[in-house]
């Protein structure tokens, strides 16, 4: 499990939008706090973060920042 923290609201949407194209499934969500917890490996988060055009930065943990 990943905790994926963003900072835009466009950027959640983007993430959730990424995470259900590739079949990852959502723990948890969370967008006033902008926050969603998915089982998504490692390598898939990288890949993410290479083809997703951020707004800003996002953080991607294995622990909640909250």
């Amino acid at each position: 499990m990943l905790y994926i923290d963003t900072f835009s609201y466009n950027d959640y949407d983007n993430v959730v939008r990424f995470l259900m194209r590739h079949n990852v499934p959502i723990a948890n969500r969370n967008k006033m706090k902008m926050v969603i917890a998915a089982e998504i490996s490692n390598e898939l988060a990288d890949q993410m973060q290479n083809e997703v055009d951020f707004e800003d930065m996002i953080s991607i943990r294995e622990t909640p920042l909250g």
